[in-house]
């Protein structure tokens, strides 16, 4: 078949005869006469080279071929209906696309329930599919398309990712409620006598904590190292190990795990989280809507 002499119209009768079952009711469906509907079956199946529909009554029932070739149809229309639905006037109610998100386990733990919730009154047919990469990871996706957004930490993509600022945080140690630092102030001593679980993440080479505290020549005792920041303050609230997390996420843990979180006892600066994406979709309603939803989240949280 060649594509550039098919009329890609045809899809649309296809997908009405196959969801009628019926010439005169696909007519009905498209408003166009069961004469023109009849004519454009005949195209099709010289297309196709298949009968595609069989006559039985007053059905016409499908062959093999166009069981075959439904889904990639119905594909090919909803795709095509969400791209020109999304390039008009963006209505979130009626859309169906499915976003792709670049997001590390911090921010998806503080960012994920606002945006579902959002998504829940505004948006209640959008998709949002995460991916859990690494820095260099993201910088690649994003520049090719596979992501639509990334939410994490400042990082420099390069002069073709726009970047929005969405809240910032601070870094807190939690321990669990009733270990031995918990009931006074912790002093940098008392901190300094704890043991440790740390973060390993690929964003950050070594935690701003420990280069602050290699500089006033301390080192912490980490006795274990995880990957996951989501497995740490259940870690933290079966043992004697103290962990430093970010104050936003220790605050989604505190209410059904018992644990305390503390302010550490040297001054730390805080840290920004923002929302990157490539200057293709700048313009692009849907993914306007999208970024205006996740910052509205946070201005009136």
């Amino acid at each position: 078949m060649n594509l550039a002499e098919f009329d890609l119209n045809l899809l649309v009768i296809f997908d009405a005869v196959y969801k009628e079952k019926n010439l005169t009711r696909a007519g009905q469906r498209l408003n166009l006469s069961q004469p023109a509907i009849s004519h454009a079956l005949n195209r099709l199946r010289a297309a196709f080279d298949d009968p595609l529909f069989i006559r039985h009554g007053y059905r016409m029932e499908p062959t093999p071929l166009t069981e075959e070739l439904k889904e990639n149809i119905k594909k090919v229309l909803d795709l095509t209906e969400r791209t020109l639905e999304d390039r008009g006037n963006f209505d979130p109610y009626r859309s169906t696309r499915t976003f792709h998100i670049g997001i590390q386990d911090y921010p998806m733990i503080v960012v994920l329930p606002r945006l579902i919730k959002s998504l829940r009154e505004e948006a209640p047919n959008i998709k949002i599919r995460t991916f859990h990469l690494s820095m260099e990871e993201r910088k690649t996706a994003l520049e090719d398309g596979k992501l639509d957004m990334v939410i994490g930490i400042k990082q420099d993509f390069g002069s073709s990712i726009f970047q929005q600022y969405l809240f910032k945080d601070r870094e807190v140690c939690i321990m669990r409620k009733d270990h031995p630092l918990a009931k006074a102030k912790m002093s940098l001593e008392q901190y300094l006598s704890g043991e440790f679980i740390g973060l390993s993440v690929s964003d950050v080479k070594q935690a701003r904590i420990d280069r602050k505290l290699s500089e006033m020549g301390h080192k912490r005792d980490i006795k274990l190292t995880v990957e996951n920041e989501i497995a740490i303050p259940q870690l933290v609230s079966q043992s004697n190990y103290l962990a430093i997390i970010a104050e936003l996420v220790a605050g989604e843990f505190l209410d059904w795990l018992p644990i305390k979180a503390v302010p550490l006892p040297i001054d730390i600066d805080t840290f920004d989280i923002n929302q990157y994406w490539h200057v293709r979709y700048q313009k692009d309603p849907g993914h306007s809507w999208l970024r205006q939803a996740i910052k509205k989240a946070f201005e009136s949280s």
